[in-house]
């Protein structure tokens, strides 16, 4: 399902078929340097210092005590960037398989993402319709992230990441020990992205442009933008468990607990253009119960509604939120599920409100203001969470980061 303010972009290719399989290389030459070649930036937003959330600490539900924070660093191995379409069309334009110092990128860091764009200044395009990009940061078959960041509990005490290598521990006191921390995802690591506008790659001359078809002249360079957001997109806890994907404890068994920082895939959307999208963000409390009984302190899930030039939303995120009070998963009237899963479906629909979905929970008609409302959970695509979908009652704040 992809936005209704789409439309399509045309790139026009001035050589054939042939001649791209053509193996004359001084002759390929001139022809491609009259075709629409692609370069790829990478745009950042809540990527600043950690963002510390106090409250009254409260540790006799699992999860409970963790608290959520921005990475001051934060890398991936970018291993491979495809634009796809339907019926099996690829067109890899991007790989990398050397080594880390060539192939991580911190999204957090301006050197290192200029670095990375260096790269992917001036791509060629096949002919065909893209409507995806396929993003992998999976090296040799394996994922993972680095990132570093610290957190302050109402205490005063200031938990930061470590190297357990160096250390001993993931966790320390000491800002001087402070260092990243590696997490395995002891699987694959990517993502496929829908694009808010399909490309299309034309062999020969493109109709007459109309609102429904933007003409990009021959032996122009169109900008396809990836912007990631890294706004608490990690999180600290006091009693962290081993078994929890995506986190590194300082515990000595798998059935035990104790303090160590957990992270999310980061979130990244892809579209057309170079400028820096806007980000509306919304904290959501819960209740299985009945609207009248949400607590807003029970906040415990973010959504990111990300925005282009004009204000009109094109994209969103969802992802788990904690204070040191925030109630866990599965506790009481207001544990709700921390909607941990990408969005799959968006749409803009025609009275302004926002259809957002992912593989465990989906909002029909989500409003960028404060409101409340209803959102099908646990369920409502592919048998994820229990199964069963179940309605529950939100409340949606704005806040500022």
């Amino acid at each position: 399902m992809r936005s209704l303010l789409r439309k399509s972009v045309l790139l026009s290719l001035l050589m054939s078929l042939t001649l791209a399989a053509s193996c004359k290389e001084d002759d390929d030459d001139d022809k491609n340097s009259a075709a629409a070649t692609m370069s790829l930036k990478i745009r950042n937003a809540g990527s600043s210092p950690s963002l510390t959330e106090k409250g009254t600490p409260s540790f006799n539900l699992l999860g409970a005590g963790n608290i959520s924070f921005t990475p001051s660093s934060y890398k991936i191995w970018v291993s491979t960037v495809v634009l796809q379409g339907d019926n099996n069309l690829s067109n890899q334009f991007y790989t990398c398989s050397t080594n880390a110092a060539d192939c991580e990128v911190d999204f957090a860091d301006p050197a290192s993402v200029a670095a990375f764009e260096a790269k992917l200044s001036s791509l060629p395009v096949s002919p065909g319709t893209y409507n995806k990009v396929w993003f992998s940061c999976s090296p040799n078959g394996q994922g993972y992230v680095k990132f570093k960041g610290s957190v302050t509990l109402s205490t005063g005490v200031t938990y930061y990441t470590a190297d357990k290598a160096v250390t001993g521990t993931w966790v320390t006191t000491s800002a001087a020990a402070q260092s990243e921390v590696k997490i395995e995802s002891g699987g694959g690591c990517g993502i496929t992205m829908n694009l808010p506008q399909d490309v299309v790659v034309a062999e020969s001359a493109p109709p007459a442009e109309s609102a429904d078809v933007e003409v990009i002249p021959t032996g122009t360079t169109l900008t396809m933008t990836m912007f990631s957001n890294l706004q608490s997109i990690a999180y600290f806890g006091l009693n962290t468990s081993a078994g929890l994907g995506g986190c590194a404890a300082d515990i000595s068994t798998a059935t035990q607990s104790g303090p160590g920082f957990c992270i999310n895939t980061i979130s990244v959307f892809p579209y057309f253009g170079t400028t820096t999208p806007t980000v509306d963000y919304y904290k959501i409390a819960h209740s299985k119960s009945a609207i009248s009984n949400i607590n807003a302190a029970d906040a415990n899930v973010i959504v990111k509604i990300i925005k282009n030039a004009d204000g009109t939303p094109f994209w969103a995120s969802f992802s788990q939120y904690y204070n040191e009070s925030t109630p866990s998963y599965g506790s009481g009237d207001t544990g709700v599920s921390g909607y941990a899963n990408a969005v799959s479906d968006f749409k803009v629909n025609a009275d302004g409100t926002l259809t957002m979905k992912s593989a465990d929970n989906g909002f029909a008609a989500f409003q960028t203001s404060a409101h409340t409302g209803t959102v099908k959970g646990e369920g409502i695509e592919n048998g994820a969470g229990t199964g069963t979908s179940v309605d529950y009652y939100y409340s949606a704040i704005p806040y500022t980061p």
